[in-house]
């Protein structure tokens, strides 16, 4: 089934039988998902579990998140260290993950995959920065030959810098997945000026809140959707201005499952009336 125009869905990691999950999707109200494949997870061996319980679904998915191996979001020193393709030592075997996982999700008929590439350096003649191009070209091509956009997630850096990069990368099939959360706990930009610059990049959303690091090296940390410093009004205002027309995807990353489920009832409910104000 389609995905309307700023219908409401929920990303979620696939730890649990396909069934589950879309049972508590439906539970939250909500019809649309977005596959989050955790690192351990045998792709080969889930896939038939998957396509079968899709097959008898009317969820919608949006497309897939890959997760990678030893990442670690515990400050800005471990982000660089661990998470994405800028993390030393990691970029091959992450290249081998990256085309299983689009193997997986195209396998489920997912049109989108999305990942943290890391940070994107700022200066374009910087050797990790040509090195990045090459890695997201191979991605891109990799992605297009199963009809997939390659999709990376806003945030590490600021939008001028990604908006340049997506340009010199230079593949018709590279978007953006923004989440104006990360802008605000990387410390990296305003929101909604990021969202105005990339616009026409923009595949999807995340619908996350947070607040800003404390102090320099310092990650700022997230909280639950309207709690923290992102103006989801205006958010969602601009979004319509722009004829976005892909899912509002509500990420919640609480640890405790019960607490999630309440901060995410409380994410549908307030989505729901800021766009009902629209």
């Amino acid at each position: 089934m389609a995905v309307a125009p700023m219908q409401l869905g929920l990303v979620f990691w696939a730890e649990k039988d396909p069934a589950t999950h879309l049972a508590e999707l439906k539970e939250f109200g909500l019809g649309v998902g977005q596959l989050g494949v955790p690192p351990a997870m045998d792709t080969a061996a889930a896939l038939a579990g998957w396509k079968t319980t899709l097959a008898k679904s009317d969820v919608s998915f949006s497309g897939a998140v890959v997760a990678y191996q030893g990442e670690d979001y515990a400050d800005i020193e471990r982000v660089h260290q661990t998470v994405g393709f800028t993390a030393p030592g990691y970029a091959t075997e992450r290249i081998a993950r990256t085309r299983e996982v689009s193997d997986f999700a195209a396998a489920l008929g997912l049109k989108s995959l999305s990942c943290h590439i890391g940070f994107v350096p700022e200066d374009a003649s910087a050797p990790l920065y040509r090195e990045l191009l090459g890695i997201a070209r191979e991605l891109c091509d990799v992605c297009a030959a199963n009809g997939q956009d390659f999709v990376l997630e806003t945030g590490q850096e600021s939008a001028t810098t990604l908006l340049q990069f997506l340009a010199d990368v230079a593949r018709p099939n590279i978007r953006v997945n923004f989440d104006p959360a990360n802008m605000v706990m990387y410390g990296s930009g305003n929101p909604l000026e990021a969202l105005a610059l990339l616009k026409h990049q923009v595949l999807s959303v995340h619908c996350k809140d947070g607040v800003s690091p404390r102090a320099s090296g310092q990650l700022g940390r997230e909280v639950a959707l309207g709690d923290g410093e992102v103006d989801f009004p205006g958010f969602l205002k601009l979004l319509k201005q722009m004829n976005y027309k892909g899912a509002l995807i509500i990420e919640r990353e609480e640890p405790d499952a019960s607490q999630r489920a309440v901060d995410v009832r409380l994410a549908v409910e307030r989505l729901t009336a800021w766009k009902a104000s629209l």
